[in-house]
């Protein structure tokens, strides 16, 4: 009887040095999955940041866009004067070269490894960007009509989604409201993945680049104005004054 309590005892030892170790295999796997997994979600961080600088250059164009009179431009949608003037616009740009370069940056990390509030910010800014660089192409295309060719309402539903309290702003401006929140998801893109990644909740705006908005909006200006003047076209072409009422009130309720 000793002798069998030996070997039952011998046998719950060797379970339990079994368990041991699947306990220790375990937890180290568990260990090497979380460390993998957060480097595969570095690497996602890095690949949405090189996709958002390069969306970042276009921000001078949103600045172009918030100014421009949209309306009347597309209803002189065959006058060569206008047409010339919205190429002068995008000459500087490099449109076409900016945009094939965005389509061979690879988003497939950030789809499989970042959360969804990090993603969304992400979208909206990458289509105000994206519907900006759209409409300014086919302004610039001699046409009779354009209509049907800018899709409208997609812009104003993502961003009131997100901010619902910009629903005011759309009411009163339209689609191209969208524009005065570029800024706003530019910076919200890097404060999510900070929390994301290093679990930091920072708040604060991103005063950099305010001041490189308030710059741009300026140039944006002074361009226009330069190219109005060459063109031989009338201001009301552009619309000043509404578009900094649509501006100061974006980021009054970017604030809140």
């Amino acid at each position: 009887f000793e002798k069998k309590l030996e070997i039952f005892k011998a046998d719950i030892q060797n379970n339990q040095n079994e368990l041991d170790q699947i306990r220790s295999f375990l937890a180290s796997a568990t260990r090497d999955r979380d460390t993998a997994i957060q480097t595969k979600r570095l690497e996602a961080a890095e690949a949405l940041l090189r996709a958002r600088s390069a969306l970042s250059q276009l921000t001078m164009l949103i600045e172009v866009m918030k100014i421009l009179n949209t309306e009347a431009i597309l209803k002189s949608a065959d006058d060569p004067k206008v047409i010339e003037f919205i190429n002068m616009l995008l000459k500087p740009f490099y449109l076409d070269d900016k945009l094939k370069g965005l389509g061979t940056i690879d988003q497939t990390l950030p789809r499989l490894y970042l959360s969804e509030r990090t993603l969304k910010a992400f979208d909206a800014y990458n289509n105000i960007i994206l519907h900006a660089a759209t409409t300014m192409k086919v302004m610039s295309i001699p046409l009779l009509t354009k209509d049907g060719l800018i899709r409208t309402g997609n812009l104003s539903k993502m961003v009131i989604e997100l901010v619902p309290g910009s629903k005011e702003g759309f009411d009163k401006w339209g689609e191209k409201f969208a524009y005065h929140w570029s800024t706003y998801f530019h910076d919200e893109i890097l404060r999510s993945l900070r929390h994301e990644v290093s679990g930091a909740d920072d708040a604060a705006r991103d005063t950099r680049s305010i001041e490189r908005v308030a710059l741009e909006s300026r140039r944006a200006q002074i361009t226009i104005r330069e190219s109005l003047k060459e063109t031989g076209l009338p201001d009301t072409l552009i619309k000043l004054e509404e578009s900094a009422a649509a501006s100061s009130f974006a980021a009054e309720k970017a604030a809140v």
